[in-house]
């Protein structure tokens, strides 16, 4: 799994963070985002759902097309809901092209979309960090909630890493540290992908224990 994530790291090496030519790569293709249509009600959820009124295209820092079709059902969040006291108003301006994009993916409604799963998942959230970037987003708050989705977001068609075993209690732990190292040393995106799956059997056996390099910082 290092290996496959040593490639991935390869391929998309340039980010939206540094990117200076963004005439074909990192911009989205319309907008701004609109919603159309009534409130929906999802069964297991508080908060009202809108469909949004205009398709949104989102070209990535490898020069990856990403679509959030019309009607595209999203709360303007996407972090989920267990990780909101780590990352604040999850419902900001900054967020919402984003957001829209990965829901068009990957969130709870969508899945009569063309769109809905037809990419890798661990691509869908780098694609969310990317367009967070881009839609404004400080690249650290990004990063923190890069984190979030990849620890408590949807992990389809791929059982090996599935952590929907995993309790809350866990993954809020989990996603704490993570977080503290963020602030501590703030890695790139790729070395947060690979935090996450360097402690993921740890965290499936429920074994997972504060990580030394935290420790390390307080000693020095």
């Amino acid at each position: 799994m290092p290996e496959i994530i040593a490639r991935r790291a390869e391929q998309v090496a340039q980010t939206c963070l540094g990117l200076a030519n963004r005439e074909t790569r990192c911009r989205f293709i319309g907008g701004p985002l609109e919603m159309q249509g009534q409130p929906v009600f999802l069964e297991g959820f508080n908060q009202a759902f809108l469909p949004t009124g205009v398709e949104i295209d989102f070209i990535d820092a490898s020069g990856e097309t990403w679509t959030a079709p019309r009607r595209t059902l999203t709360d303007g969040a996407t972090i989920p809901p267990i990780f909101a006291p780590f990352i604040g108003d999850r419902q900001s301006r900054e967020y919402l092209m984003a957001a829209a994009l990965h829901d068009a993916y990957c969130g709870v409604g969508n899945d009569d979309l063309p769109t809905w799963r037809t990419r890798r998942w661990e691509d869908v959230h780098r694609m969310f960090y990317e367009a967070l970037l881009v839609n404004g987003t400080p690249p650290h708050k990004a990063k923190l909630m890069f984190a979030a989705v990849y620890l408590g977001g949807p992990r389809w068609d791929d059982p090996v890493r599935d952590l929907s075993g995993v309790t809350d209690e866990a993954l809020r732990q989990e996603l704490d540290w993570c977080l503290q190292w963020i602030e501590l040393k703030d890695p790139p995106v790729e070395r947060i992908a690979a935090w996450m799956t360097e402690r993921e059997a740890a965290l499936k056996a429920g074994t997972n224990v504060r990580p030394a390099v935290l420790d390390a910082q307080i000693d020095e």
